[in-house]
């Protein structure tokens, strides 16, 4: 028996490990919805290929959805019909464009040393603090949802705040806008993408030893089959008010009396909503109160195997 066990782990385990090299590049498409194509080809995640979009190629979508993992703790998300085309991909110059439909760009943490950049026609937008941050290429248009940005277009620049949109192309003067009333499909859909995006957090910092830990990386959890985020200490809460556990924090997580959601895992989805119950039987549930914390989890194992990136190290 015991020869069979190590006959097993040893066809298992690197099956397992392997997917969490991930490149030290910004620009890894780490889940689709629909029809997503990449050089012309449709983008198919079975959990053992995560392809990467390499300087001057293009991702689109036509009914469907995408996340790209740019320099870690910042997600690209595109909305239906959209592309866009990575420019840089070095962690510490990330450079995309976005050529049509939209695209929203949450930014949790961007490292001291790091530069985050949108180009949209003659301008470019570099994103100041973590945010969120809306691109509208049809309608030539930049909105700050949370955060601040620097847009620029090579004559003229300035700063876009949290509430603020311009037009690109114009005189690059701000606007306030509704924020509550400009929530639209793509927006639920980040937010969504976040819960789950949670649960795959607790489940990796829950098994990552915290000692020797000194970067902010994405992180590999196979029980959600997706890499998640991993600050290098402490907790970052989302623009969606969702937190992004550490090693050393993910203690605070507690064990809720009712599950609010479930999730069935897997890098697929529905436009269902949440369904069935997680590997780990984890629920997430918003919340902005630190101290009680903002996402439980019930006892039981799991896994997680952690991929390295760049980017200097940070203190809290």
């Amino acid at each position: 028996m015991l020869r069979r066990a190590a006959v097993v782990l040893t066809l298992v385990v690197p099956a397992a490990w392997a997917q969490a090299v991930i490149s030290a590049h910004s620009g890894m498409v780490n889940y689709v919805e629909g029809d997503v194509r990449l050089l012309g080809q449709p983008v198919k995640l079975d959990g053992a290929i995560f392809p990467d979009v390499k300087i001057g190629q293009t991702l689109s979508t036509q009914a469907g959805h995408a996340e790209v993992l740019l320099t870690p703790g910042v997600f690209l998300r595109l909305d239906r019909n959209s592309s866009f085309r990575m420019v840089s991909n070095k962690l510490t110059d990330t450079r995309v464009e976005i050529l049509s439909g939209s695209a929203l760009v949450e930014a949790d943490e961007i490292l001291k040393d790091n530069r985050v950049a949108v180009k949209m026609g003659d301008a470019e937008t570099v994103m100041l603090k973590n945010g969120l941050y809306h691109f509208n290429a049809d309608a030539g248009q930049v909105r700050t949802f949370t955060g601040k940005a620097e847009v620029s277009d090579g004559s003229n620049s300035t700063e876009l705040k949290g509430g603020r949109t311009l037009l690109v192309g114009s005189s690059l003067t701000p606007d306030k806008f509704d924020r509550n009333k400009s929530k639209g499909e793509l927006y639920l859909w980040s937010e969504q993408r976040d819960y789950r995006l949670a649960l795959a957090n607790i489940s990796a910092a829950r098994v990552t030893n915290s000692k020797g830990f000194t970067n902010s990386l994405w992180a590999w959890d196979p029980w959600m089959g997706m890499f998640t985020f991993l600050p290098r200490s402490g907790y970052i809460y989302s623009p969606f008010g969702i937190p992004w556990y550490s090693p050393a924090t993910v203690w605070v997580v507690f064990r809720p009396a009712t599950p609010s959601y479930g999730y069935g895992g897997g890098n697929s989805a529905s436009n269902s909503g949440w369904q069935g119950a997680a590997p780990s039987s984890v629920s997430v549930a918003p919340s902005s109160n630190a101290s009680t914390g903002s996402v439980g989890v019930s006892s039981g194992s799991s896994s997680a195997a952690v991929a390295s990136s760049a980017g200097a190290s940070r203190g809290r």
